[in-house]
């Protein structure tokens, strides 16, 4: 959050969003030169997609520079240790490499990337000296090592603290075969990965509402201030965090002068459009569809970090007919984009006055992680799905913490309630304990996930009242 506001949101489904980063004992299903790939089985629902320009002993080929075909290196049958470097979608496996990665907080250790690195946002020529040469010191055959831009002033002896750390987690991997594919090694956890893509610096303030995750990043993240939220009112409620949510789904984004964006996300592309709306404005109209165009685009840029938008991006501004105002539209999206962590480029206009901008891909949009596809109209629409009104739910009972009475009664679809409970009510039973009261699930029939909570009040009462 930025001044109170939402401008970033990572969610997380539990384990099936945490696969990237992840080490496989995987076997080559299908090799194919046309495509100079090769289908890789890692024990998931899809083969994951290894291209030959992600395979290490071709990367380090002397012959690299004459393209050999990928059966060069990789065999029908083979195994391979991959990690997973872009998770699958609903009709696509996981992205792989053999060139293998472990990111840590202030320098990236590559087994067999063969190069050193150092971030541009480093700009001290003494530090880069300071650190190339340490890495030429430390870096061992094919070995890699990337430093970020928190390494800046770290001292020597960190540094290598955290080069021998993540070494030693590649020197731990297993060498022994598998018939069976499986993952040998997990990345790090939700939260640590959201820390480290944040670059999580002295000043910044972490809140949270769980004591166990207080004292976690109390202990990790020293240099930062860390809070705890005592309040009764849940934390999202404070924050109005939950409104924020509901409108990420919304295709259109009302902007302060009464003018709206849409945003229309496809699988090929995601398309922005502006309208100038209610808004009308008391200049000339140049200076109406100026101030409408800057506003949008300041606008823009907060919905592709908050939606995670990624890959083509094309926003079809109010026409100007002066190329001094788009050289002004564009500056004020750059310069908004520059507040985004995840790598991206700003292109620029096409002759049909579009701008286009792409962003790498770290992790499904929330449209994606929030919905799912709507079986009345077979796919051509989106409905909320069971994981976000489950989690909805969930963060509506937190509010019930305090109070004097001892169940709450829950009407839900049986995808929401399921979901809830957890596999053998385990996750009911926490809730329960921690909420201080009983709940009751009674299913309803309804074309879309959905919940009610039903009545608040003594365990007798709604018993009678389910039983009526």
């Amino acid at each position: 959050m930025e001044n109170n506001k939402l401008v970033g949101l990572y969610q997380s489904k539990g384990s099936d969003d945490e696969i990237i980063g992840n080490i496989y004992a995987a076997r080559v299903k299908k090799v194919l030169p046309g495509m100079q790939a090769a289908f890789v089985d890692v024990g998931m629902e899809h083969n994951g997609y290894l291209h030959r320009n992600d395979v290490v002993t071709y990367q380090l080929s002397e012959e690299a520079e004459q393209k050999p075909s990928i059966s060069h290196y990789v065999q029908e049958g083979q195994q391979l240790l991959v990690q997973i470097v872009k998770e699958g979608t609903a009709q696509k496996g996981p992205k792989l490499t053999t060139n293998i990665e472990y990111p840590g907080e202030t320098l990236v250790y590559m087994p067999y990337g063969n190069y050193v690195a150092i971030s541009k946002k480093i700009e001290d020529s003494n530090e880069r000296k300071r650190l190339s040469e340490l890495a030429n010191e430390l870096k061992e055959g094919s070995e890699g090592i990337l430093f970020r831009t928190a390494s800046v002033y770290k001292t020597n002896d960190e540094l290598i603290s955290e080069y021998n750390r993540l070494k030693n987690k590649f020197l731990a991997l297993p060498e022994k075969k598998t018939k069976k594919p499986y993952c040998v090694q997990q990345a790090r956890s939700f939260v640590e990965k959201i820390m480290m893509e944040l670059a999580v610096k002295e000043g910044d303030t972490l809140l949270t509402d769980q004591i166990d995750r207080f004292k976690y990043l109390k202990n990790e993240f020293p240099h930062c201030t860390i809070q705890y939220h005592e309040k009764k009112e849940p934390i999202f409620s404070t924050y109005k965090i939950e409104q924020e949510i509901d409108k990420l789904t919304k295709q259109i984004v009302w902007l302060q002068n009464g003018a709206y964006i849409i945003i229309e996300q496809t699988e090929a592309m995601t398309i922005i459009d502006i309208n100038t709306g209610k808004f009308s404005g008391k200049l000339s109209m140049r200076d109406t569809v100026l101030k409408t165009n800057q506003l949008a685009a300041v606008e823009i840029a907060k919905q592709i970090r908050l939606r995670n938008l990624s890959g083509i991006i094309l926003i079809d501004f109010i026409d100007m007919k002066h190329k001094a105002d788009q050289q002004a539209v564009l500056h004020t999206i750059t310069t908004e984009m520059k507040k985004d962590h995840v790598q991206h480029k700003v292109i620029g206009f096409t002759e049909l006055n579009i701008l286009q901008l792409t962003r790498k891909k770290v992790r499904q949009t929330h449209l994606h992680h929030m919905t799912t596809p709507c079986k009345i109209c077979n796919g051509t629409g989106r409905i909320i799905s069971p994981e976000s009104v489950a989690f909805k739910l969930e963060r509506e009972l937190w509010s019930y913490q305090y109070m004097e009475d001892e169940a709450i009664w829950i009407e839900a679809t049986k995808d929401v309630s399921e979901l809830v409970q957890g596999e053998r009510l385990e996750h009911q039973a926490h809730l329960e304990e921690t909420l201080k009261c009983t709940l009751y699930f009674t299913e309803v029939s309804h074309p879309v996930p959905t919940y009610h909570i039903k009545y608040v009040g003594s365990n007798d009462t709604i018993m009678k009242r389910i039983n009526s």
